[in-house]
């Protein structure tokens, strides 16, 4: 079990996706305020609580993004959001391996930028779960039949190879997924639209 004197984690690697233009929400959710901080600098410091080296990946209003986490000791990648989410994990993805080859690595955690639920907790549990078990496959977190993240898998993983975005992806690349399954829904959670956003207050 992971301890407290034990993070944040140097043997991972965290890319989180915050390039999407929000066109469910009909702004940029990420510069929508969680808890007095603009969503994506409450997810980055929610998720460097665990692990030490984070890169965030933008696209849409990335020089807004990059402003909203001034001082945050994170690397960026920019990914332009018209290539498309696989582009943006590979882009992403890139970077950390780059990262990877200059230390031990055991792993590179897959997160998303509009998941304000997620805790330390669920981050850490999951890195539990991995650690004991099959490292040469992604470990993709399931309540009931929805995906989840965040996705840890391999340094090595191929990327090219395997669309981690999609949603059907356990099914699809059943060689190369682990499934997790829970029943926390904070796994499956995020803030999409207006409705996701007042709800969250709600709860």
């Amino acid at each position: 079990m992971l301890e407290e004197d034990d993070l944040p984690l140097t043997n991972y690697i965290a890319v989180i996706l915050a390039g999407g233009e929000g066109s469910r929400m009909g702004r940029n959710k990420l510069l929508m305020e969680i808890s007095a901080r603009p969503m994506i600098r409450h997810v980055v410091e929610t998720i460097r609580g665990v692990i030490q080296d984070v890169i965030v990946v933008t696209g849409h209003q990335s020089d807004r993004v990059a402003e909203a986490l001034a001082r945050s000791p994170v690397e960026f990648v920019d990914s332009p959001a018209s290539d498309g989410p696989a582009a943006a994990i590979e882009a992403g993805f890139a970077q950390a391996r780059r990262l990877a080859s200059y230390s031990t690595c055991e792993g590179i955690v897959l997160c998303i930028g509009d998941q304000p639920r997620l805790t330390e907790r669920e981050i850490a549990g999951l890195i539990e779960v991995y650690q004991v078990g099959d490292k040469t496959r992604a470990l993709l977190p399931i309540r009931d039949t929805r995906r989840g993240y965040p996705v840890i898998v391999p340094p090595d993983f191929d990327t090219h190879a395997v669309d981690l975005s999609s949603e059907s992806v356990a099914a699809d690349y059943p060689g190369q997924i682990v499934v997790f399954p829970t029943k926390n829904p904070v796994y499956d959670s995020s803030v999409d639209t207006p409705e996701d956003y007042r709800t969250f207050f709600a709860i």
